[in-house]
């Protein structure tokens, strides 16, 4: 198992703590052991007893901070410990064995994990980091990352809605994250997520396999293919990415339903918005009424 990481780098854990004192003292007192949501990309997780789990998936790729106690990842006879103060990273779908191991001055084992579901597209296009040769999984911490994880954490617990600040304040981890090599796993996307963030660039586009395809450097029959692969098609990725253009445009407030419906690729407004509740549960109408409430 790699070691702890060296003393130079513990006073940035200590002060990441600090920041962090507030939201591990309402979970305490609030909270008893499992899994807590704090909003909606901030959970927490604590323990009272050492538990060893194994093959932990975790569903969305995740920024994790012990905040009590003691972690363990291994992948298969590859290891590495964290303590309080340490930074982790969790890639979607890959599956690890896990040991939490509570505190011997307060009995527990905590730590805050934040959901990264959307990366800025300005992010993705910064210059990345290789990625990493062995079993890594963890972030070197510096100035500029403990007070943008602290201040995201806050942001992010202010409201059970990630808001604007919120955003920002992720946006800067992500930032500061995208030459870490352990966080490589943060900014790789599947293709259908790709080809998703494509067409939010230019929703007008008459996006074909072709037009696509040739964005990927494949032809369209190995799109479709790897798209079938991933369990979805192109005609899913496409109406799936133009409602949600549609939903961000009336929570906004901008344009009619006429217009969200024509982003959508709707000509009909009922049934585009048939669909929309199908997607969200709630009529376009309401969407944008409770943007101007």
């Amino acid at each position: 198992m790699t070691s702890l990481i060296e003393l130079p780098e513990r006073s940035h854990a200590q002060r990441l703590l600090k920041l962090l004192k507030p939201l591990a003292m309402a979970n305490r007192t609030a909270r008893g052991p499992g899994f807590h949501s704090h909003a909606r990309e901030l959970f927490s997780y604590c323990c009272v007893e050492r538990e060893r789990l194994a093959s932990v998936v975790s569903e969305t790729n995740r920024i994790g901070v012990v905040l009590s106690g003691e972690k363990e990842f291994w992948l298969g006879d590859a290891g590495q410990r964290f303590v309080a103060g340490d930074v982790f990273v969790l890639p979607k779908g890959q599956a690890f064995d896990a040991v939490n191991i509570p505190s011997e001055a307060n009995g527990l084992y905590e730590s805050l994990l934040v959901d990264v579901t959307d990366v800025p597209r300005w992010v993705l296009e910064m210059p990345g980091a290789r990625t990493p040769s062995g079993f890594d999984l963890r972030v070197p911490l510096g100035g500029e990352l403990v007070d943008a994880l602290g201040h995201a954490a806050i942001a992010l617990s202010a409201s059970s809605h990630a808001g604007a600040l919120a955003g920002h304040r992720l946006a800067e981890v992500l930032m500061l994250l995208r030459r870490v090599p352990a966080a490589v796993c943060l900014f790789e996307q599947s293709l259908a997520e790709r080809a998703a963030w494509l067409v939010a660039g230019a929703p007008s586009r008459r996006w074909t396999a072709q037009a696509i395809g040739r964005e990927f450097g494949l032809g369209a029959s190995t799109l479709r293919r790897k798209l079938r692969e991933e369990g979805t098609s192109l005609r899913q990725v496409l109406a799936a990415a133009r409602m949600q253009l549609a939903h961000e445009m009336l929570a906004r407030g901008e344009g009619n339903i006429s217009d969200a419906a024509g982003i959508a690729g709707y000509a009909s407004r009922s049934h585009f918005a048939r669909r929309f509740v199908s997607v969200y549960g709630s009529t376009p109408s309401e969407v944008r009424l409770r943007q101007g409430a």
